[in-house]
């Protein structure tokens, strides 16, 4: 086994494995409830199980790239060549996940406005189960997910809130902008590949995150953002976290690599425009 794959499955598997617990036995997510609520904007049973095995899966995925005879085959692909750049996924993971985002925001209100209620209403659905979604925290896409989880399993483990209820009162056209979910999730895989440990890793992690927020907070939640930051800071500071990852994975040449992350510092020094780039993801945290 390539020893680049290596060092990432037995972490995917751990966390597939773990999520699955949490799915067939009850009082575990007690105890790592407080580790992910914070990031999961008021964590659920779900929402924690769905974390993990996502999270898992999206590790192993982010594997195929490393293996030789993939990429090779990948690479000399009848395609055009921006096709084969992992950051041209990233990029367009970024402005798919935005443009869902914002068409969510928009049927919030379009929604509202049929039912002749104001706009920062929260509109709340009673049968058959209590669900309620809003403009801060939108649980349209999530209704249909539900739709989807209902129709897949036969059995769903109390504390588990599928938001089906909400299905009843959704515009069509959400039924439409959900296919773009999966296709963000493809993209952000695509883009994951061959990329190093710290960069791998943390935008395995905020992706994650990010395609649960969409489905259940929409784009004011938390894990929706952190899913944008964290495209964000690899866009425009991803040299950065490889140069860290390379510290860290060659031990024998750190010398060398400090000089090489002292290089790229000074030359960011020199232009004053690719300094200012790197301030971006944060300047987008602040405002949203």
């Amino acid at each position: 086994m390539n020893r680049k794959i290596g060092k990432y499955i037995p972490f995917g598997i751990i966390m597939i494995i773990f999520g699955s617990l949490l799915f067939f036995l009850s009082g575990i997510d007690q105890f790592i409830r407080p580790f992910t609520q914070p990031i999961l904007m008021g964590s659920s049973k779900g929402k924690d199980i769905l974390f993990f095995v996502v999270f898992g899966i999206t590790i192993l995925l982010s594997t195929i790239g490393d293996n030789k005879r993939i990429h090779n085959h990948f690479m000399n692909l009848n395609i055009p060549k921006v096709l084969k750049d992992n950051d041209f996924y990233l990029k367009l993971s970024l402005v798919l996940f935005l443009f869902i985002a914002i068409m969510g925001l928009i049927v919030e209100v379009y929604l509202r406005s049929t039912l002749g209620l104001d706009w920062n209403t929260i509109l709340v659905i009673m049968n058959p189960t209590m669900t309620s979604t809003s403009i801060l925290h939108s649980h349209l896409y999530k209704a249909i997910f539900g739709i989807i989880l209902g129709s897949l399993l036969s059995y769903i483990p109390a504390g588990i809130h599928t938001g089906s209820s909400l299905s009843a009162y959704t515009p069509s056209i959400i039924y439409v902008l959900f296919i773009f979910i999966p296709i963000i999730y493809i993209a952000m895989v695509l883009s994951l590949q061959r990329r190093k440990m710290i960069s791998r890793v943390l935008l395995a992690f905020t992706s994650t995150l990010g395609i649960i927020g969409i489905m259940d907070g929409g784009l004011f939640g938390t894990p929706a953002i952190a899913g944008i930051y964290g495209m964000l800071i690899i866009m425009f500071n991803g040299n950065i976290l490889d140069g860290f990852s390379d510290y860290f994975s060659r031990k024998e040449e750190r010398d060398v690599v400090k000089s090489e992350i002292s290089d790229k510092v000074s030359k960011n020094k020199e232009s004053k425009i690719r300094l200012s780039k790197k301030f971006i993801p944060h300047i987008a945290l602040i405002l949203i």
